[in-house]
């Protein structure tokens, strides 16, 4: 897996999005660094390709009803 971050981007196997790599968050899984991403104020493995979090139940949340099953998503 290639991934890179630049300019406010991370590009992940060509995947573009805005956020950030997270050099001291790690999985606690496969070890990968974790990565922040903007769009659903969340923070995701790219390796594990998951979300670190649940989705709240707030029915009026800007970022979670339209956050995909899985953060990879092509």
């Amino acid at each position: 897996m290639k991934m890179v971050e630049k300019h406010g981007k991370v590009t992940i196997d060509g995947f573009e999005f805005d956020g950030q790599i997270e050099q001291d968050k790690l999985c606690s899984t496969c070890k990968c660094n974790l990565v922040y991403y903007d769009d659903f104020d969340t923070y995701f493995c790219p390796t594990c390709n998951s979300w670190l979090e649940a989705k709240c139940s707030d029915p009026d949340c800007y970022y979670c009803p339209n956050r995909p099953e899985t953060p990879l998503t092509r």
